[in-house]
């Protein structure tokens, strides 16, 4: 409707999980990087958690996208399930007869199918999605999978998709030996004023505005202010401001329009002004926070365990560096995008351990 009056081929602010208009934050960038190392390394289980909105399905749609590997992917969105339901939609999923199968009949079925993958030397990756639906009992049924592996490979690459609350269950001690499966964490946070400005100008220049500038700078505020950065709020606010916009024949968008956009959608506290919950640190810990000094112990594991996984990343992509330069033959534009890698898992870990040693500063006067 408001297209041709903006000067737009199509519309920005879909709310469709589009790898095309993906605005890679920093926050991003950072989990498409864990999440490719565990993918090609064939890491095991992945958690990903992040508000409604936050861009988790549509960072592993680019992955799964650019994965060069043969990798058969089944995904699972209905998670309210108990094991055998589980263990029955997994089956069909990746097309495999269930009918008049009890539980053990299928896990055997399962299991042939992941070897027979294996032989042909294709790889399983399974995603289930809204995983903070899961009943404790299928989480563990998920750990026991896990066992379905040869002496050097996993046979399934698992990943658990869903919301913070997602973060909580995974605290409880009856699940200790699923954390423990589990070999990449990554947290999405909504975006900061400045990446929420630029995240409204890229979806408007990949949408062909003629002029990316339709917002004014306090427009972006009041977005960022009631969005609190999560790109489906963003979408949202945007799209019905241009219609409100277009509407009233206003090139230029300003913040009252956006209050109007926002005065006529709180119904059900879409957008009130409130602070973002706040969840635990990305480190699967079980025991109380009872003190400062607990609290900088478990910070300052979090802090090193994840400089390891950059450290195992910079040997990586090292190794990958050293096979790359020993082949002309090989194309420069990979041989950029793995020293941009580098560089900046290079700098991650800098910045990691300057925070690590802070911390213990912080310990030793505690």
């Amino acid at each position: 409707m408001y297209k041709p009056f903006y000067g737009l081929k199509e519309n920005p602010f879909h709310l469709t999980p589009d790898p095309s208009y993906l605005f890679m934050s920093r926050v991003h960038e950072e989990a498409y990087t864990h999440l490719e190392y565990a993918v090609v390394e064939n890491k095991g289980f992945v958690v990903i958690t992040g508000e409604i909105g936050s861009g988790k399905t549509t960072l592993i749609n680019l992955l799964l996208s650019k994965i060069q590997q043969k990798i058969q992917v089944g995904v699972i969105n209905q998670t309210l399930v108990q094991p055998t339901q589980l263990i029955k939609m997994i089956c069909q999923e990746f097309e495999l007869p269930t009918e008049n199968r009890d539980k053990a009949e299928l896990l055997d079925l399962f299991h042939s199918f992941l070897l027979e993958q294996f032989s042909s030397r294709k790889r399983v990756t399974l995603i289930i999605d809204e995983a903070q639906n899961l009943p404790d009992n299928t989480i563990e049924e998920i750990r026991m999978l896990s066992n379905l592996e040869t002496e050097k490979h996993h046979l399934i690459q698992m990943m658990l998709v869903g919301q913070p609350e997602l973060k909580n269950k995974l605290q409880q001690r009856k699940l200790a030996q699923f954390v423990q499966r589990v070999t990449v964490y990554c947290h999405l946070n909504g975006l900061d004023r400045d990446e929420t400005s630029r995240y409204i100008n890229h979806r408007l220049q990949i949408a062909g505005a003629e002029n990316p500038q339709i917002f004014s700078e306090e427009a972006v505020d009041a977005i960022y202010q009631y969005s609190r950065g999560i790109p489906r709020l963003i979408n949202i606010l945007c799209d019905a401001a241009l219609v409100y916009g277009f509407a009233d024949e206003l090139k230029i968008i300003e913040k009252n329009v956006i209050e109007e956009v926002v005065n006529e959608r709180k119904i059900g506290g879409i957008f009130e002004e409130n602070e973002p919950e706040e969840y635990y640190e990305p480190s699967f810990v079980h025991e109380d926070r009872q003190n400062s000094s607990i609290a900088a112990d478990q910070r300052l594991q979090s802090i090193e365990s994840r400089l390891q996984l950059l450290e195992s990343l910079v040997t990586d992509i090292n190794s990958r560096l050293s096979v790359l330069f020993s082949h002309r033959e090989q194309q420069d534009e990979r041989v950029l995008q793995l020293l941009k890698m580098l560089k900046q898992s290079t700098e991650n870990r800098v910045e990691l351990m300057a925070e690590i040693n802070l911390l213990k500063q912080q310990q030793k006067v505690l």
